[in-house]
């Protein structure tokens, strides 16, 4: 019989490659999402399912009675203003918590957090520290004090992405490679290396799928961080500028950067739009080198490399801007008629 695994937000960014790689590996999968999977062929195994609601998830955590639960279900604007309205994020996983205590076939329990838990630039100490920047941070902290609190019988661990990148990013695609393919990306000339840890979006899904999988004595520790090798910022940065632009990134003095990022506060205060702000200024001058050797001792190397992903990332931006390229040559058609 196949081992049944439970995922929540499995029709995300990192959720779909999760469930396609389990798919893969022959288990049995089920989906608790709000969204509908992009992937057609993953809808027989969706039920579409808000986990703050709390009869609902055991309801339907109990019909497919999982062996493995792998929680990546949460709030998808990391950028709300407040701890209160992270309300899947904390509340969400406080209701899955109570409802896994309650499985009598269950193995194993992955939380998905993340590295911002820690400020960028602070070196964790202890598997316990917590010293967050942001809301979403704070969020993600609380709810590993939930996994830690929770007294679950079976194995269980707290996974910290890094930086994930790759095809179908939530983001990435109308905010940082937009203003590189058109010129405007800035990027710190930092005379050191802007060291940080990132993750191909595959082989953090096959990350995740690993710990999942770990028979029951693999390792006592509980928190891991997910990513591939620690580069250069300007390296990813360069490698994608040149991709999209035909250049590398247009470099800015550290400085002048954190000026950006200060009157990018002021105007989103006005309601404006800004693509940088203090906080994302902060990031991009910080370094964050995180030890992923216990990971990939555990789960094994990275299968697609950094060159391979770069190149999967743009192949998949062609499609998304190919579109959007075609309405705008239309419009200005339109216009000079």
């Amino acid at each position: 019989m196949s081992e049944r695994l439970l995922v929540t937000g499995g029709s995300g960014f990192i959720g779909t490659e999760v469930v396609a790689l389990a798919l893969a590996k022959g288990l049995a999968v089920r989906n608790l999402d709000v969204a509908e999977p992009r992937e057609p062929s993953h809808k027989s195994l969706w039920r579409r399912l808000d986990i703050r609601d709390g009869d609902g998830l055991r309801r339907e955590i109990a019909a497919f009675d999982p062996h493995r639960i792998l929680h990546l279900a949460s709030d998808i604007d990391v950028s709300l203003p407040s701890l209160d309205r992270f309300t899947t994020t904390i509340a969400g996983t406080a209701n899955l918590l109570a409802a896994a205590k309650d499985l009598p076939g269950l193995r194993r329990f992955v939380h998905i957090s993340t590295q911002f838990v820690v400020t960028p630039g602070v070196r964790p100490q202890g598997e316990r520290h917590y010293q967050p920047y942001t809301p979403y941070g704070a969020a993600k902290a609380e709810t590993e004090r939930l996994v830690w609190r929770a007294g679950l019988s079976v194995p269980w661990h707290i996974l910290r992405p890094t930086i994930i990148w790759g095809p179908h990013h939530p983001s990435f695609a109308r905010e940082i490679f937009r203003h590189m393919r058109a010129g405007r990306y800035l990027h710190p000339a930092s005379r050191l290396p802007i060291l940080r840890s990132y993750g191909y979006v595959t082989n953090t899904a096959e990350q995740m799928l690993g710990f999942a999988l770990l028979p029951p004595d693999a390792t006592q520790d509980r928190v891991f961080y997910l990513g591939d090798e620690n580069l250069d910022y300007a390296r990813w940065a360069d490698a994608f500028s040149m991709g999209l632009a035909g250049r590398p990134a247009r470099r800015v003095p550290v400085p002048a950067l954190h000026l950006l990022g200060r009157a990018g506060d002021v105007a989103k205060s006005l309601g404006l739009p800004s693509p940088i702000d203090s906080g994302r200024a902060f990031r991009m001058t910080t370094p964050s080198r995180i030890d992923l050797a216990p990971t990939l001792a555990l789960v094994g190397p990275p299968r697609i490399s950094f060159e391979n992903g770069v190149r999967k990332t743009l192949a998949w931006l062609e499609e998304v801007y190919q579109p959007m390229a075609s309405v705008l040559a239309q419009k200005a058609s339109a216009t000079t008629e």
